[in-house]
């Protein structure tokens, strides 16, 4: 992840942002701009997890605000705990402690074993969507949801890969996907958002729409491909410098055809090649 601080810009400014919304240290509007808010926010939150409270988020702060990026913890056993009680402290429940923790016996905790507590979303939904973010977003999902499957399908042009996830085992395929169109992006976090709560429906025997979340597991195979095109998707969302040679291309298409304007206009994958100096800019 960057480095960011005073009058950075960006998704990743954003992603900090939503993250330190979700655990109450940032009330404002998410703009993507660091400001002295978002500064003040980053103090707060470095003063409270015992770090040099300098306002820049580096790898320490990253590191801090990762297990509230993932939505799971990694704890150690302690003489005492229960599953019941951890899910208590931590806000969650024991099935999602038990489904994210295989072979984990419930009656015979061990002092010392470290085990995955999930305790919070994963999928921010007011943040521009980069490939990065899904990225991260399916880490998380593969260490909380190992009923899932996950996989690739080939890659973008710039060599990103097209990845795919499958919920369920059942005979009835359903195929979903999200982000043809690069200024589309909002469908990969609609998708992935609407994932995250099947995945929680199912661990914890609840319904969705009227239908059991275990029925739809056993019966249905889900297969979901949340970004198809990821390099257009990073081209909109901010994710390339903006002195980067594939903005510049960009913007040289976009200046001479209007109906294609960047980056609300466009739906295309990336300008990945040098355009002729003759083609004006």
């Amino acid at each position: 992840m960057e480095t960011l601080k005073l009058n950075s810009r960006g998704p990743w400014v954003e992603f900090l942002q939503s993250t330190l919304k979700k655990i109450g240290f940032f009330t404002s509007k998410i703009d993507g701009i660091f400001g002295n808010l978002t500064q003040t926010a980053v103090r707060s939150f470095q003063k409270e997890f015992g770090l040099n409270p300098d306002g820049i988020v580096g790898p320490l702060t990253w590191d801090a605000l990762t297990p509230y990026i993932n939505g799971y913890t990694i704890y150690k056993i302690k003489s005492g705990d229960t599953l019941w009680h951890l899910a208590n402290n931590f806000s969650t429940t024991v099935n999602a402690i038990l489904t994210a923790n295989p072979g984990l016996n419930a009656t015979t905790l061990k002092i010392g074993d470290t085990i995955t507590i999930p305790f919070s979303n994963i999928v921010p939904t007011n943040v521009s969507y980069t490939s990065d973010i899904l990225d991260l977003n399916i880490l998380s999902m593969q260490a909380i949801y190992p009923f899932l499957e996950f996989g690739t399908i080939g890659q973008s042009v710039l060599g990103k890969p097209l990845r795919y996830i499958r919920f369920g085992t059942g005979k009835k395929q359903v195929f979903y996907n999200a982000s043809f169109h690069a200024n589309e992006w909002i469908n990969s976090p609609l998708l992935m958002k609407f994932l995250e709560i099947l995945c929680k429906s199912y661990v914890n025997n609840l319904s969705v729409f009227g239908y059991p979340a275990k029925y739809l597991f056993e019966n249905t195979s889900l297969y979901l491909v949340p970004m198809v095109n990821p390099d257009g998707v990073d081209l909109v969302t901010g994710n390339y410098p903006e002195d980067s040679e594939i903005i510049r291309n960009t913007k040289i298409i976009s200046n001479n055809f209007p109906s294609i304007s960047y980056p609300s206009g466009w739906k295309a994958n990336i300008v990945r090649n040098r355009l002729k100096s003759s083609v004006p800019s």
